[in-house]
């Protein structure tokens, strides 16, 4: 799961709130502290994209980043968690700092939408 996260070509496979909705997404990630990322989502009407810092890198732990649209002064920031399960990995998000319930709530939707992308692109075959 930790390279899902860090290598920009898994990232790629999967960063955007749509698997169906969203084309692959342009992505570049330099993921040690004070390393950026960016990440440009296609969808059908319009391009985004947001970029940041990453603030603390534990490998196969934690990582913590802020998070910035280009189109917004808003700056939040993500921290993103990984536990061994009996599953696999649990990974769990927390994003903070956000000007209004509303944006923050629209994020969470976008997370979500992230997560089953994950789920469809890196279904883990059973055996």
């Amino acid at each position: 799961m930790w390279s899902l996260w860090t290598d920009a070509a898994h990232a790629a496979r999967w960063m955007r709130p749509s698997i169906t909705d969203y084309d692959e997404t342009d992505a570049s990630i330099d993921a040690r502290p004070g390393g950026s990322y960016r990440f440009e989502l296609r969808g059908p009407d319009a391009t985004y994209a947001t970029s940041g810092t990453y603030v603390d890198v534990d490998p196969m732990e934690r990582l913590s980043f802020t998070w910035r649209w280009d189109d917004s002064d808003e700056e939040t920031l993500v921290e993103v968690r990984f536990a061994d399960d009996v599953a696999g990995t649990r990974v769990r998000i927390t994003h903070t700092r956000f000007a209004s319930a509303e944006s923050a709530e629209r994020h969470g939707d976008g997370w979500r939408g992230c997560l089953d992308s994950i789920a469809a692109v890196f279904e883990p075959t059973r055996g």
